[in-house]
């Protein structure tokens, strides 16, 4: 008996060791550890928790705004990454134009993610130093520009008002599967919405529809009306609007001269980083994207990239994330590095 009561009372002496130890050991809050899970179906609510807890974890080094709202009152987030002043060089990077390319959600969302842990880190990616990078330049991103079209191809008709479900059924043909789903959720298809040659835009449905609309004017829709207003207000050296698929870089918008110079050396050295293939369209490609007024209104680089191996007519499977993360880790880094320099020579021209 009295060998029993001490074997007890051991194993209760030591139970309460071990549990000391789990309630008292530090808890981890490491800037080193990974905020972002890209290997999911990355929700809206997701992406907004996400952003609020990398704000929390690196301080100083990333912030957001929320720069407009979506047709349906959805916020629309902006985040920095980076130490330079507001009015210095930076690039804008973005994703999910079209609402079923959100894996340039998650592509975005991880780029904040890593290149924050590799700052903190003084770590490099793909030879480049991010510290360097981000102490001299911003990387400014909107990582989903549509976040209701986003929602309705992911969630289905559950996530809008039941008073607006027969207008999504007629504006997708009359079907209740969202799948192919591109455009906002009031029908208008974004990336055709910008003041580019907008009069022109080939191929344009006269209705709201899941794709291909082009609005009732230039900048109707209140998303594309964030972004021109955001970008107004930035000023970046060179945007970088992520789409899907096919690992392709549109560039080109009737530049010519020095700026076609330029650009085109700009989207070559992408290309090589990627291994895309850039596009060459004829002289009068069909406008109303993102670049293409990015490019017309500043005489300033944009470069559409368009990751994974086209799907058809849907949203990219989660196995192509891990080669868009390895063909495109660098280049952000690339373009501000070039942000950098072109922003420089503005004002050494100047001096």
């Amino acid at each position: 008996m009295k060998l029993k009561f001490n074997l007890t009372h051991s194993l209760k002496f030591l139970s309460i060791i071990l549990l000391g130890s789990l309630v008292f050991w530090p808890t981890s809050t490491n800037a080193h550890e990974s905020v972002v899970d890209p290997y999911q179906t990355y929700t809206y609510s997701e992406m907004v928790r996400d952003i609020k807890l990398l704000a929390e974890r690196h301080p100083g080094l990333i912030n957001y705004k929320v720069i407009g709202k979506s047709e349906y009152g959805r916020d629309i987030y902006a985040v920095s990454v980076g130490k330079v002043k507001p009015g210095g060089p930076s690039v804008f990077i973005n994703g999910s134009h079209h609402a079923r390319e959100w894996l340039t959600t998650n592509l975005n969302m991880y780029m904040i993610d890593q290149y924050a842990q590799a700052y903190q880190e003084n770590g490099t990616i793909d030879g480049y130093n991010v510290k360097e990078v981000l102490d001299k330049t911003t990387m400014w991103f909107v990582p989903m520009v549509n976040p209701d079209g986003v929602t309705l191809q992911q969630s289905g008709l559950d996530a809008f008002p039941e008073s607006v479900h027969d207008d999504l059924i007629r504006m997708n043909d009359g079907s209740t599967d969202f799948t192919r789903w591109k455009s906002n959720a009031k029908g208008v298809d974004l990336n055709r919405n910008y003041n580019a040659d907008w009069k022109n835009i080939q191929d344009n449905r006269s209705e709201p529809s899941w794709a291909f609309h082009k609005g009732v004017a230039p900048h109707s829709a209140s998303e594309v009306r964030a972004v021109v207003n955001f970008t107004k207000s930035i000023m970046p050296e060179i945007a970088v609007p992520y789409h899907s698929a096919g690992k392709v870089i549109y560039w080109y918008f009737k530049q010519s001269g020095g700026q076609y110079d330029r650009d085109h050396r700009i989207a070559k050295e992408v290309g090589s980083i990627t291994g895309y293939e850039l596009v060459y369209p004829g002289p009068n490609p069909s406008g109303g994207g993102m670049t293409d007024w990015f490019i017309s209104k500043y005489q300033r680089p944009g470069l559409t990239m368009e990751i994974g191996n086209y799907p058809g007519q849907r949203h990219l499977p989660i196995s192509e994330f891990d080669p868009s993360w390895e063909e495109n880790k660098a280049v952000p880094l690339y373009a501000a590095e070039e942000s950098y320099q072109l922003y420089e020579a503005k004002f050494s021209t100047n001096k």
